[in-house]
């Protein structure tokens, strides 16, 4: 529940008192300019001086304010291996959600038209190949191979939120969290550095999925996001290209070296080209190419060879705060810690604000808290 003031009716009670904006700013000890902002909901007075109000103008707590129902955040994860998602996790994550509303306000004004988004999106495989079709060639994307800085640019263009963090390798529960904002409509992704690049490029590529179908939820959502993605990466000319040059090949070693040289060329996983494939096989009711168990196993050691995202960025140690925002805003031109320096500014900000929006420990929030503090003097 959110708290604002009964405006209606303070402004009654103001005039049936003989009080005018400047007059009851007197009275209260505060500026004309925050009367002004109450009375817009613009904000909220000090506990000390709602009493204050209410007893001048003779209501009960219950009258002069409203209570408005917020909407809860819509949230996904994308998950750390099998690990189940718990009880707790929906609610930090929700709480992060509802924690993110206090910077909305301070987003640029170009952000506050509605990104495009799919009318009636439907999870099935030539519905999805029409669609990363439509977007690859609105984005200019020719080449068969996706670029990393362009999977960054379209969400940028779709008004997507990126917050790059250094969460490690283990130990967690997701290493990407999508929240979406119903009531400004706005879309927050927290991603996972340390992982390699190919699987970086899979969920940037499941979270536009997301972007593109705030209608679905849970289940649905997950399932088609992670479809989208998939097709995204390897769209069905790639599957019926390589579907017959692997079905002619003898003997599943060579199908899987062949399988791992095309991964190494485009970058992406062997995974979702062996999915891709296979969902073309099906599609086109054609018999399905079986590499398993073997291709798991070569999966793991061409994973191997690739450093992870925090690597090519820092160069194998631990960046000071400084260097981790200055170069993830350069590289990913998230716009979150400027957003933490104008609530700061306008509201003030604690070290537990960004604990709680970050979901970091309060070590790391309070050097956040610092070079935010330090920036703005």
């Amino acid at each position: 529940m959110q708290k604002e003031l009964n405006t209606n009716l303070i402004k009654e009670r103001l005039s049936h008192y003989g009080y005018n904006q400047s007059s009851i700013s007197k009275e209260l000890v505060v500026s004309r300019e925050a009367v002004s902002q109450w009375l817009k909901n613009k904000s909220f007075p000090k506990p000390s001086k709602l009493l204050m109000l209410s007893k001048i103008l003779n209501l009960k707590f219950d009258e002069i304010t409203l209570q408005k129902e917020l909407p809860i955040p819509k949230i996904s994860f994308r998950k750390v291996g099998n690990v189940k998602t718990k009880k707790k996790h929906i609610q930090v994550a929700q709480q992060m959600g509802f924690a993110l509303r206090e910077i909305t306000e301070y987003l640029p004004s170009e952000m506050m038209i509605k990104p495009s988004e799919l009318k009636q999106p439907v999870n099935e495989y030539s519905y999805i190949q029409k669609i990363v079709n439509l977007v690859r060639k609105k984005y200019n994307i020719t080449e068969d191979r996706l670029n990393f800085k362009e999977v960054i640019s379209i969400l940028n263009l779709f008004n997507a939120i990126l917050i790059p963090q250094l969460l490690g390798t283990k130990n967690q529960h997701e290493n990407a969290l999508h929240i979406y904002l119903p009531d400004s409509q706005t879309t927050w992704v927290f991603i996972n550095l340390d992982t390699k690049i190919f699987d970086f490029k899979f969920w940037l590529s499941h979270e536009l999925g997301h972007i593109l179908t705030p209608s679905l939820e849970d289940k649905k959502a997950e399932d088609f996001a992670d479809n989208f993605a998939g097709a995204f990466l390897f769209p069905s000319n790639l599957a019926e290209e390589n579907y017959f040059k692997i079905k002619a090949i003898r003997g599943i070693y060579k199908k899987i070296d062949y399988t791992i040289k095309i991964a190494n060329q485009l970058i992406i996983s062997p995974i979702t080209i062996y999915k891709e494939i296979n969902k073309f096989a099906e599609f086109r009711k054609l018999p399905g190419i079986n590499l398993e168990p073997h291709i798991f196993k070569a999966t793991t050691n061409f994973t191997k060879k690739y450093k992870l995202m925090s690597q090519h960025l820092f160069k194998d140690e631990k960046p000071d705060v400084e260097t981790y925002i200055k170069t993830i805003e350069e590289k990913y031109k998230t716009i979150f810690f400027k957003l933490l320096e104008e609530l700061y500014l306008a509201k003030g900000l604690t070290e537990g604000y960004i604990k709680t929006v970050m979901n970091l420990p309060i070590t790391d929030a309070k050097e956040i808290y610092k070079y935010i503090v330090n920036g703005t003097k």
